[in-house]
């Protein structure tokens, strides 16, 4: 499934064109517009790569981050994985239960606190784990390649590059 790269270029323009530190008065409101452009522009990677690399393999980027990170971190708490996603336990919960359905996850309780719950990847997550990740890894050099800048449909992801280098600057 592919998706044309676009959707949020006028949103993000007025971000681009003044760096920060340079709002005068408007430093407050200024890093704000700034910081929900970069939101917004993060959002737009993230749903630009569920639909061309995670679609195909039935995930979200939620089940993709839950598996990736019981890869990492095996085995490792639901509750810890919550944490490093940035989601909500029955988000995990969720995403879990369906990954262990298809085979990708196992789930361990542990005899010392059985209120705990583990996971681990199965040797196919673990193999669709790395699959992915090469994949997404492939697809974002393709999005923040400098070279392919010349294009109206990169402007969203050029965008991020300059609010990004801007905030370390």
């Amino acid at each position: 499934m592919s998706q044309k790269l676009s959707g949020i270029a006028d949103l993000t323009a007025a971000a681009a064109a003044a760096p920060p530190g340079t709002g005068g008065n408007d430093d407050g409101p200024g890093r704000l517009d700034r910081i929900a452009a970069l939101c917004r522009t993060a959002n737009f990677a993230r749903h630009h790569l569920e639909v061309t690399v995670l679609y195909d393999a039935h995930l979200t980027w939620t089940s993709y981050d839950v598996l990736h990170l019981a890869v990492m971190h095996r085995p490792v708490d639901t509750g810890v994985v919550a944490a490093l996603a940035h989601v909500s336990k029955g988000s995990v919960t969720r995403s879990a239960a369906a990954l262990i359905k298809r085979g990708l996850l196992r789930r361990s309780i542990p005899t010392t606190d059985r209120r705990r719950s583990l996971l681990a990847p199965t040797a196919a997550g673990w193999a669709l784990n790395q699959q992915l990740r090469a994949q997404l890894i492939a697809e974002l050099n393709i999005l923040l390649d400098t070279d392919t800048d010349t294009g109206a449909d990169r402007h969203d992801i050029t965008v991020l590059r300059h609010l990004i280098s801007a905030h370390h600057r």
